[in-house]
């Protein structure tokens, strides 16, 4: 189905989506309105504890995982070919024996903590099913990448002995590993899971109310009343509109689908190739991940991993997240000028002053989560607030106003759309948990830094390959969970704050959604753009090439996160180099800056930009020299280029 996207009095033709993979079933009857009722008590379960207070950790994990589970078995067909308008008996089976085992928990949690290790041999059983049905359960929604990624670490805890240097360990027995993973606080029911049942479900829900409210056609319309008009506007559209997207959605995929179905289409029309329009939207999309406050959801991990304030960590990615989209809009502009592209005409763009006086208000629940959170609050109460200001405003205009109907359809497609990030925080309880009992997590570190001989830009490096690597076709939250446990203890060993060195791999395992050659981001955008997969996803990670830089910025220069500030005078000073160099480094990548780059001048433009970029006065004077001479010659050879289009222009003019 075509869809038909309106910008003032133009309309735009937009190809329809690419079809998921996981397909969800849309069951009619009695079965649709059970699906609803565990959707809604879901949402109502994660409401009330939010506000009044959570149950032991895991009594409220249990119950989360029990109603997430039983929701996936009903939604998620076994095959792409089974039926999706009704629920075969055996899903039936599947829904209630998962939601049974994950409730026997929160049932019997205190006799299980109270027996201190003693087990049954029904609990045994209980954990061999509820293993089960948890691979297969993220089989469902997340394909096989994940799933078998973390068979291959119970693989691991079970042949321990048999393995070489520093992996080796004593080996798990088969009870002891599924006594780790169904009755203990680190396995299905760990500290990840126990994020997904606080933070992260409420985060979603929050988004699926702004939507339903139109707080997402005020960030359109913003984005494209801002700054359509310029060179290259739609372009720029995706960029703004992506990075308030990204606040709301947390989901590369979400965010290209959302906006690039208006802004593939309009970039296509003013002159850009189909897989570089995909390309924007998916790299752009991308950097939604890296915004405050959402952060793609993992915010919420690395603050409780390190025992910090939420605050703290939406600080730390502030400018890395400026200087990201700062090098994809210069990009767009060297771009936009090299092809001579103009932006839209005013006259076919919202009014910036109108979209500000009549929808303005819609953007008001993020700055309440803004001011809870700076107050102290924590994330959970912040967001309910955030909750509860968007359902009071959407009764500002009688179009936007919730009723009943559609506010618990609004619970219900939030609990929807919690399912996969849920899921995957459920599965990689599996990798922490073998990686604790076996005690190999304390001896990742060690045996990194042997391989980089303890040296810090080889250990930066490897790390950054480990985190792309773990990130291939996964969510972002699974890709940083797994990245951190196996590759920031060697950072933190090298004396790297702990906060940079997850900032560092977060980064990475945002990042592999553009990178190939899985790359679910790039992909998505391709599907919209009718383009070549493989073409724009390699043009999205020459957009992105800042992003791959700026991590090794704030750990070689950690002053430029607002988190290490010391001296207010070098913060400025690393961060004024580092806007600078993100700009050479897109003249080198465009082969443009005033007029085109030769070779030999790309090559200068990179040392530039990887001077400015490496801390210290004399790269910087350095870099800036570079800049300086750069943007002479080629503001000379585009006055001469000009000179010989129209000879009759004097060389004063």
């Amino acid at each position: 189905m075509d869809l038909n996207i309106s910008t003032g009095t133009q309309t735009v033709e937009a190809p329809a989506p690419q079809k998921s993979m996981n397909k969800k079933r849309t069951p009619s009857g009695t079965a649709a309105r059970l699906i609803a009722l565990l959707a809604v008590g879901l949402a109502l379960f994660q409401l009330y504890t939010a506000f009044f207070g959570l149950f032991p950790a895991m009594q409220q994990r249990s119950l989360h995982v029990a109603l997430i589970l039983s929701l996936i078995f009903l939604l998620y067909p076994a095959t792409q070919r089974a039926s999706r308008d009704t629920i075969p008996w055996y899903d039936w089976l599947l829904s209630v024996a998962a939601g049974a085992c994950a409730l026997y928990i929160f049932v019997n949690y205190e006799d299980v903590v109270l027996r201190g290790g003693m087990i049954y041999e029904y609990e045994l059983i209980l954990a061999a099913l509820f293993t089960v049905l948890v691979f297969e359960a993220g089989r469902r929604v997340l394909g096989y990448p994940l799933p078998i990624f973390c068979f291959i670490f119970l693989l691991f805890a079970y042949f321990g002995r048999n393995l070489p240097g520093p992996l080796q360990h004593f080996g798990l027995t088969v009870p002891r590993i599924l006594e780790e993973l169904y009755l203990t606080t680190d396995g299905f029911f760990g500290i990840v899971s126990g994020v997904s049942a606080t933070y992260i479900y409420l985060f979603v829900l929050f988004g699926a109310f702004l939507s339903s409210t139109k707080a997402s056609d005020f960030f359109n319309d913003f984005s494209m009343a801002l700054t359509g008009h310029y060179k290259g506007g739609p372009a720029k559209i995706a960029v703004l509109s992506s990075a308030l997207m990204g606040t709301i959605s947390g989901s590369t995929s979400a965010n290209v689908a959302t906006t690039g179905a208006f802004t593939i289409p309009l970039m296509k029309e003013i002159g850009y190739k189909p897989y570089f329009a995909g390309a924007v939207e998916a790299a752009a999309s991308t950097g939604g991940q890296i915004m405050p406050p959402v952060l793609g959801a993992a915010a919420f991990i690395i603050a409780d991993t390190l025992g910090i304030r939420y605050t703290s960590v939406l600080l730390a990615s502030l400018v890395p997240a400026l200087l990201y989209f700062w090098g994809i809009w210069c990009s767009l502009n060297l771009e936009a000028a090299r092809l001579g592209l103009k932006g839209l005409p005013k006259e076919t763009l919202p009014n910036l002053k109108h979209v500000v006086l009549s929808s303005g208000y819609k953007a008001i629940p993020l700055f309440v989560i803004i001011f809870f959170l700076v107050k102290g609050y924590n994330p959970l109460y912040s967001g309910c607030w955030g909750i509860v200001s968007s359902i009071l405003l959407s009764f500002v205009k009688k179009s936007d106003r919730l009723s009943v109907k559609s506010f618990v359809r609004t619970l219900e497609e939030g609990s929807k759309s919690a399912l996969s990030v849920g899921m995957a925080c459920v599965i990689v309880g599996c990798v922490i948990g073998m990686l604790g009992a076996t005690g190999v997590a304390f001896r990742v570190g060690d045996a990194v830094l042997s391989v980089t001989s303890g040296r810090l830009i080889p250990t930066l490096i490897m790390t950054m390959v480990i985190a792309l690597m773990l990130g291939m076709g996964m969510p972002t939250t699974a890709s940083y969970v797994m990245g951190s446990a196996v590759a920031a203890p060697a950072m933190v060993l090298l004396g790297i704050n702990p906060l940079d060195a997850h900032m560092f791999v977060f980064f990475y395992a945002v990042l592999s959604s553009v990178t190939p050659p899985v790359c679910t981001g790039a992909y998505t955008a391709a599907g919209i753009a009718g383009a070549d997969p493989n073409q724009t996803a390699f043009a999205a990670v020459k957009l992105a090439l800042p992003g791959f830089i700026v991590p090794f910025i704030f750990v070689l220069a950690p002053e430029i996160l607002l988190t290490n500030v010391t001296s207010w005078p070098a913060t400025i000073q690393a961060m004024f180099s580092a806007l600078l160099g993100v700009f050479l480094l897109s003249c080198a990548t465009e082969k443009y800056m005033l007029s085109k780059l030769r070779w030999y001048e790309q090559a200068i433009a990179l040392a530039g930009a990887l001077s400015l970029l490496y801390p210290g006065t004399v790269t910087d004077i350095t870099g800036l020299a570079v800049a300086a001479f750069l943007y002479i010659l080629t503001r000379r050879r585009r006055h001469a280029h000009t000179l010989d289009v129209n000879p009759g222009t004097s060389q004063a003019g």
